[in-house]
């Protein structure tokens, strides 16, 4: 009997055991499924946002490669303008040398026929001087205009800088120009006025948004990292997107359009 007793109980201890075992699984299984349903949202906003910055990423990178063929262009183009000046100066200068022998030769000339001739007077002899030196003076205005035109088409160095050349390029546009004589005109190639466009389309669209930006940039900054910065202000707010939109379809943008926007 007793040995039948103490079966019994054994085999009751051991169902509450068991038991026990399966109320723990239950309340893990609860707590793991509680827990999964707590991290969706998380790992789902997580996931936005991963993408939201992936996409940033790339646009930054887009604009990256277009400064890089920007830059590349606009080194040809000051070479091939460096090259042209350079030229052009050693000409004048051959010409301002020939110019001051036959000064030299005619004044020779002219003093020789004085002592020889004593018609010749010593007026028409200064009168002689004074053109050649008018035609040295001339000369050297030219080429003195010359690098005030190289100059006007200088790298802009601030955003208010490249906001004043993209409207000298607005206007002659407006006035029935097209794009390349407009870009001629004021002496800078495609390529810039593309990648510094976001700076002047947000000055001109959202004044105030340009202005909050351009607070935080230093002199220090690149303009390239000021221009994705604005570009990317134009994309992610849809409102801005709009009004930009409106005013290049008015004239009142320059109709350039960006790739990866």
């Amino acid at each position: 009997m007793e040995n039948s007793d103490k079966n019994r109980k054994g085999v009751r201890t051991r169902a509450k055991r068991n038991d026990n075992v399966e109320m723990d699984a239950i309340d893990k299984t609860c707590g793991s499924d509680t827990s999964g349903v707590s991290m969706a949202p998380t790992a789902h906003l997580s996931d936005k946002r991963q993408s939201h910055e992936l996409e940033m990423c790339k646009l930054r990178v887009e604009m990256q490669k277009e400064k890089i063929d920007e830059l590349t262009k606009e080194r040809d183009y000051l070479k091939e303008q460096l090259a042209s000046a350079l030229k052009k100066d050693k000409g004048s200068s051959k010409a301002i040398s020939l110019s001051s022998n036959s000064s030299n030769d005619s004044s020779v000339e002219s003093s020789s026929d004085a002592l020889s001739d004593t018609s010749t007077s010593s007026s028409e002899v200064n009168k002689k001087q004074k053109k050649v030196n008018r035609k040295v003076k001339e000369k050297k205005n030219v080429k003195k205009s010359k690098k005030m035109e190289m100059k006007s088409g200088q790298r802009a160095q601030t955003p208010q800088q490249v906001v004043a050349r993209y409207k000298k390029i607005l206007r002659h546009f407006s006035r029935g120009g097209t794009m390349s004589s407009a870009l001629k005109h004021v002496g800078v190639d495609r390529n810039t006025i593309v990648a510094n466009a976001p700076i002047a389309e947000l000055y001109i669209a959202v004044p105030n948004k340009f202005k909050e930006l351009v607070q935080n940039h230093r002199s220090r900054d690149k303009l390239s990292a000021f221009a994705t910065q604005c570009a990317a202000e134009i994309h992610e707010n849809q409102s801005i997107e709009e009004t930009v939109s409106a005013l290049k379809s008015s004239n009142k943008l320059l109709p350039i359009q960006r790739k990866g926007i």
